[in-house]
């Protein structure tokens, strides 16, 4: 009986995988990307780009769920904004730091006028 359990448990559980896996649109893999890019370049540590990292990682989870449904062109929508979402966070993060290295430059700049 226990190994019966065992075969109907996998059965359910492989019915259930197959079930749940909806093709993502093609749009699913440059949106990664784009949220690997924002994040390998420290996106979650400025403020203003974790939140457009979130909301990218929150529109990949929805058109996940969207794609189950079998609603492929919201799915691919939810994806494009995503991607932009993450392009932002990516933009934003590198201004920030641009932004940071253009201060200290200018800092010093200012320290060796001064000892002129």
């Amino acid at each position: 009986m226990t190994t019966l359990k065992k075969i109907v448990g996998c059965s359910v559980l492989a019915l259930v995988a197959c079930t749940s896996r909806a093709t993502l649109p093609p749009n699913y893999a440059p949106t990664q990307a784009a949220i690997g890019a924002a994040d390998a370049v420290g996106a979650r540590n400025e403020p203003r780009a974790a939140l457009h990292l979130k909301m990218a990682r929150d529109g990949v989870a929805q058109a996940q769920a969207l794609a189950n449904k079998g609603k492929e062109d919201e799915a691919q929508l939810a994806l494009e904004r995503a991607r932009t979402d993450a392009e932002l966070a990516l933009m934003v993060t590198r201004e920030a730091s641009a932004r940071r290295e253009a201060q200290a430059a200018k800092q010093e700049l200012q320290g060796l006028e001064r000892t002129n």
